[in-house]
């Protein structure tokens, strides 16, 4: 069994190493292989390798921005206890409509299982702007369909910034591509509301995810939500998003090439 988790862990917002430190015990308490992470600064990462997710073997950082058009710099992380054959990240364009415009990017592993099972995992953090919600997918999906990761099975998770209950027309190229959104495909109308998080409102959305090929769906036996719980005697969230887990069963008999 493979476990991923996406998690917008928050950045150095409010006790942020308190924060890090209890995700990284949740991780290791669930046994989870990757940790896709969003909103992190180089620092902020140096911290997560060497405290939170110290042991998680093979860390990987991408830069989503140079801190010259945005004030402060800010990027992605993955974090495997599986070997790495190829990482990696491309730039999707920078925000238009905001007020900082951030470089959005993909971030990929491949890794290759005991099993000799191959599988792509695609981190990202989607456009706030209106305008580009439609555009960030397709670019996610032009980088997915390059010949580097034909023959594999792709995940491809993070913070989407796009309500994935109530605004299909953005994942319409996604599925015209034979992707499905897990969090459906296992819980039917169940919300699984992720974001935005505050002990003082409601959950309203879920914006994190995982989308796999409709023709790999077999091999997933589970998405949850995890770091949901709040620490300190419940005054503390782990983040303003609650992280998403999928359980996939790698060595499913099924079809050995995905189409």
């Amino acid at each position: 069994m493979l476990r991923i988790v996406t998690q917008n862990i928050w950045g150095k917002n409010s006790r942020w190493q308190e924060r890090a430190d209890a995700i990284g015990r949740n991780m290791d308490d669930l046994e989870v292989d990757i940790v896709c992470i969003q909103e992190s600064a180089p620092d902020h990462f140096e911290y997560l390798k060497s405290h939170s997710f110290a042991r998680f073997p093979l860390a990987y950082y991408a830069p989503s921005d140079d801190g010259i058009v945005t004030p402060y710099a800010q990027g992605l992380a993955m974090f495997s206890r599986l070997p790495a054959l190829d990482c990696g990240k491309v730039d999707i364009g920078r925000e238009r409509e905001t007020r900082n415009g951030w470089m959005r990017i993909v971030q990929y592993m491949t890794v290759e299982t005991p099993s000799r099972h191959s599988l792509t995992v695609f981190n990202t953090h989607l456009f706030l702007s209106g305008g580009q919600k439609e555009t960030g997918i397709k670019s996610c999906l032009d980088f997915m369909q390059r010949e580097q990761f034909a023959g594999c099975q792709h995940i491809l998770t993070g913070d989407f910034n796009i309500n994935l209950d109530t605004q299909p027309k953005c994942l319409t190229a996604l599925a015209e591509h034979g992707y499905a959104d897990l969090w459906t495909a296992k819980h039917a109308s169940q919300t699984g509301y992720t974001a935005p998080h505050r002990l003082d409102r409601l959950l309203v959305k879920r914006i994190d995810g995982h989308f796999t090929q409709r023709a790999s769906l077999d091999r997933v036996v589970s998405v949850s939500l995890v770091n949901a719980e709040p620490i300190n005697d419940g005054s503390l969230l782990l983040s303003d998003h609650i992280g998403v887990m999928a359980t996939i069963n790698l060595d499913y008999n099924t079809a050995s090439t995905i189409r």
